[in-house]
């Protein structure tokens, strides 16, 4: 899946060197002097810590956000949740979601001594709105202006939708960018932030980050941090269980027995945000194509089987026909509530004999109603395990159906490729998340995305195509109110249940793998105050909160 980024040389004995040097004279005792570390699967970076490229060490890593700090905190794993002010004290909108007005905190130091203004935000606005490669939201900047400790941003289109990436702009000196050129192509190597860390030493093994003497929080009880890069997730892993790791951004296979076992400090926190995992299927040609066979592939599929065997239970099932998570339970709407998906092999094969096919339930031999051969290819890169095992299930229940099915392992670059060029019959893929279920309906069968077979798509990689479908969406992102976005997301859910244009599996986890040996604090299940994922805007929260043990 996307969280899997391999590196080129292999760091573990020299993570576990710089691990070893650390701890040195610190016992056995967690102390404030107890670097904490985190860990990737990413393998070497380069010296780059510029905070708007995603490919930054700084982004890759994580450590951006101990760094720069944003507008506002939210929490992706309870979308409803009311924000959290961060640099801006309030924040307010116009009615139609075409201005905001952001209060700046006062009393802010950047780590350079000089004071954070509003000026500092709107300048970053700007630099964001004259910059289309930092801009990667595509957000409609209008204009930006600064009145006092006030800061108005106006759009040429609603913003209801994007509100989250506005809030979590992170904002940067104007001192200091406002003469680095091409800020796309700036390295950042001594970054100047608000936030409650300072970057002290960089290697390609590990970053070392130390706590901001003058943060506007107060004093942190984290002296030191430490990022380091292995090489893969089994390096990683490894690191984690031999306790030099204490949180680790990884997918661990069999993690009960992998992780959880190896000591009883040891957690995993895996919640869902506000997406899910698909079975892309194929709308413009093949076996999907006609919506009997997508109908009855729905209901054959045994969703907590694939949460099981491919994920051992890290990744819930999908239950709403809706297919929303869990975390967005609160906006299915009350046509479709405790409607949910049920394994039901007869009621499928009842779909299909319907719809004129034969040889439902044989060998190999089903056919559609013009007696061509049904034949299934499924797709996921080589390597993916629990994407590659959930295929093969699924493989085998189409085949109990009767339709010829074959599993694809391709590398990335050629999978990627199939999908987009729309030359597959069904891949397993992620939608985007949100704090709407927007990205969801959008991702999955929006029209913004549709392309013709051959032509890149970067989302409804099935070319599904409906009009109402596609006003639906436009009007929810433009929509004043919170009744006709109600009214929207009724017509999308009814249109995604009926017409079928995807087959969502299961939920979309964050990989929380984390231990409470030396520092406790983090965001669990029993306190889901924030996403646990270290590399968004949320660190900075969590950071603030953690306490070594004593």
């Amino acid at each position: 899946m996307k969280w899997r980024i391999k590196g080129a040389v292999a760091v573990l004995a020299a993570a576990s060197m710089i691990f070893a040097v650390a701890a040195c004279g610190s016992g056995s005792s967690a102390s404030t002097s107890r670097p904490l570390t985190f860990g990737k699967p990413d393998g070497p970076q380069t010296n780059n810590s510029n905070p708007f490229l995603g490919t930054s060490a700084a982004s890759v890593q994580g450590y951006r956000y101990a760094i720069y700090e944003t507008l506002v905190q939210i929490n992706d794993v309870k979308p409803t949740e009311k924000p959290v002010p961060w640099l801006a004290t309030k924040w307010s909108w116009n009615s139609d979601y075409t201005s905001v007005t952001f209060t700046i905190r006062k009393g802010v130091k950047w780590t350079d001594g000089k004071p954070l203004t509003a000026a500092d935000v709107a300048f970053t606005f700007n630099l964001v709105k004259n910059n289309p490669a930092l801009n990667t939201g595509s957000i409609p900047f209008k204009d930006v202006t600064r009145s006092g400790d006030d800061v108005t941003v106006t759009f040429t289109e609603n913003q209801y939708v994007h509100m989250s990436s506005l809030y979590q702009q992170f904002i940067v000196p104007e001192h200091i960018w406002k003469s680095v050129g091409d800020p796309s192509k700036y390295l950042d190597k001594n970054p100047v932030g608000t936030g409650p860390y300072i970057l002290k030493t960089w290697s390609t093994q590990g970053v070392t980050l130390t706590s901001n003497p003058n943060y506007w929080k107060g004093k942190l009880n984290v002296a030191t941090i430490r990022y380091i890069e292995y090489n893969d997730n089994t390096a990683l892993t490894s690191a984690m269980t031999s306790g030099q790791v204490d949180h680790g951004f990884v997918y661990i296979a069999n993690y009960k027995t992998a992780w959880l076992s190896k000591n009883s400090a040891n957690k995993a926190w895996y919640p869902s945000t506000l997406g899910n995992t698909t079975l892309f299927i194929n709308n413009a040609k093949g076996a999907f194509s006609n919506i009997a066979f997508r109908k009855a592939a729905s209901m054959i599929i045994d969703r907590s089987a694939l949460s099981k065997q491919g994920t051992t239970g890290a990744a819930n099932p999908i239950t709403s026909v809706t297919g929303l998570p869990s975390s967005g339970k609160s906006f299915i709407d009350s046509a479709y509530s405790g409607q949910t998906f049920k394994v039901d092999a007869s009621g499928a094969k009842a779909i299909l004999t319907q719809a004129g096919y034969t040889g439902v339930g044989s060998s190999n031999g089903l056919k559609d109603s013009t007696g061509q051969a049904v034949t299934v290819t499924l797709t996921d890169p080589s390597g993916w395990s629990d994407y590659d095992t959930e295929l093969q299930l699924i493989g085998s229940e189409l085949q109990s159906l009767g339709a010829k099915v074959t599993v694809q392992n391709p590398s990335y670059d050629t999978w990627n490729e199939q999908i987009a060029k729309g030359n597959f019959d069904g891949a397993l893929h992620w939608t985007d998340s949100g704090f709407t279920p927007y990205n969801i309906y959008l991702d999955s069968m929006g029209g913004t995305f549709y392309k013709p077979i051959g032509t890149d798509a970067n989302y409804n990689f099935g070319r599904f195509q409906n009009a109402q479908a596609d006003a639906a969406i436009k009007d929810y992102a433009a929509a004043t109110t919170d009744a006709q976005r109600t009214k929207d997301l009724a017509t999308l859910q009814k249109i995604y249940v009926e017409q079928v244009p995807v087959i969502p599996v299961l939920e979309v986890p964050v990989w929380g793998n984390y231990t409470s040996r030396s520092y406790t604090g983090w965001p669990s299940e029993s306190n889901p105050y924030s996403n646990i994922n270290m590399t968004t805007p949320a660190e900075t929260l969590v950071l603030t909160k953690l306490k070594p043990v004593k």
